[in-house]
């Protein structure tokens, strides 16, 4: 019973390698996942997951390849997810609060019933840009050695896929749908304009308080209903200022 509830709940996990220059890595990324009962890939503007030397590390996850999916933005292949994850080796007020995979995984594996989970790794070059990451609900960082804390991408996707899998298995809580990135970021480009009509962001750079406000309320992990209340919100005051200029 434990292992095909694992299983349920691990075929709703999305790998999504943004920008991967490497197919060598996509391969082995591919056949980790697959170690760790998890299929579903997408790559985001890098290489193809159907180069063969993608193929060559795969060691038997080439149905994974060639079932990946491949977009050309992040925020379009996150739309129909529910929550997504952003992993960095980087610090800073941006990227708080920094959970461990197991962690990440507590978090992940009890809501993963009912919501589609994106887990999202940046390019082998320079990781995540702190917009790719501003599309995020969670932020995860793998500990390592100060002085040498990299890890090579497909092993960076090994150990998270490691601790899904073993999170997969513990009991899970009843979750409700969460609501989906394609919600919340008509919910912000909204609020944006509104904070903007309103004179609360400044005009010549918005993003920066945004991101800030997209921070605090990922941290409420957003049902659906909260985003209705939201855009609610937002609709009353735009009508307040519509009137207001009449």
């Amino acid at each position: 019973m434990a292992d095909m509830e694992g299983k349920i709940v691990l075929d709703s996990i999305s790998i999504i390698l943004v920008r991967p220059r490497f197919p060598e890595n996509i391969g082995s990324a591919a056949r980790a996942m697959k170690n760790m009962g998890i299929h579903r890939l997408i790559v985001v503007d890098g290489c193809s997951p159907l180069h063969m030397n993608a193929y060559k590390l795969a060691s038997g996850a080439e149905e994974i390849l060639e079932r990946a999916e491949e977009c050309p933005t992040l925020s379009e292949a996150i739309s129909g997810m529910g929550c997504v994850a952003g992993t960095t080796s980087e610090t800073g007020k941006e990227r708080t609060p920094l959970l461990t995979p197991k962690e990440l995984a507590a978090k992940l594996i009890p809501i993963s019933k009912k919501n589609f989970i994106g887990l999202v790794f940046g390019s082998e070059k320079e990781g995540l840009k702190n917009e790719e990451l501003s599309l995020c609900h969670l932020y995860a960082r793998i500990p390592s050695f100060e002085s040498f804390s990299t890890l090579n991408l497909a092993q960076a996707v090994m150990v998270l896929c490691y601790e899904l899998f073993q999170s997969s298995t513990a009991t899970l809580a009843c979750s409700t749908r969460m609501a989906s990135s394609e919600q919340a970021e008509r919910m912000f480009a909204h609020m944006e304009k509104t904070l903007l009509d309103i004179g609360f962001l400044e005009a010549d750079k918005p993003k920066r308080i945004m991101r800030t406000l997209r921070r605090l309320l990922a941290r409420s992990r957003m049902e659906e209903r909260d985003i209705q209340i939201l855009q609610g919100i937002w609709s009353k005051v735009d009508w307040i200022l519509r009137g207001k200029k009449v």
